[in-house]
């Protein structure tokens, strides 16, 4: 393949990220966001709700096609986080099957602790949705 061909390869990806970068701006594109302020800075967690006062909440509910989290620290926003909200869910409720999935804690939280939520270490975030990737699959055992 040419250099020319190459380069017209990886154009035709880069048109097409910010054509899906312009469709999540638009109302056809259904987007949850949930910003989170200084305080996942110190515990060093992204935080998921998903039950609150004994009903369903937050992710389990969402009819979002995509989740964006956003973290702040004062007025500046740090870094945002976007999954495909099956992916996310996915991943969720691994969390909640198997302990400590990606380092992931149950646990109570928000107004009068009335919130069931996950804990997913910020440094665990780039594993979300990844559990059917190849690199995530079990390894066949070698002798």
């Amino acid at each position: 393949m040419s250099d020319r061909a190459k380069f017209d390869l990886d154009l035709q990806y880069g048109q097409q990220g910010e054509n899906w970068l312009r469709w999540l701006g638009t109302d056809q594109a259904k987007v949850e966001v949930k910003t989170e302020r200084d305080t996942w800075a110190t515990t060093g967690n992204l935080v998921f709700e998903y039950e609150c006062r004994g009903k369903p909440s937050g992710i389990a509910i969402t009819e979002a096609d995509y989740w964006l989290h956003i973290l702040k620290l004062g007025n500046h926003t740090h870094q945002a986080l976007l999954w495909p909200v099956p992916d996310l869910k996915g991943t969720l409720r691994m969390c909640t099957m198997t302990k400590g999935y990606l380092g992931s804690r149950l646990t109570i939280g928000g107004d009068d602790n009335a919130s069931k939520v996950i804990l997913i270490p910020l440094a665990s975030a780039h594993l979300i949705g990844s559990q059917s990737l190849p690199f995530a699959l079990p390894k066949p055992m070698t002798k």
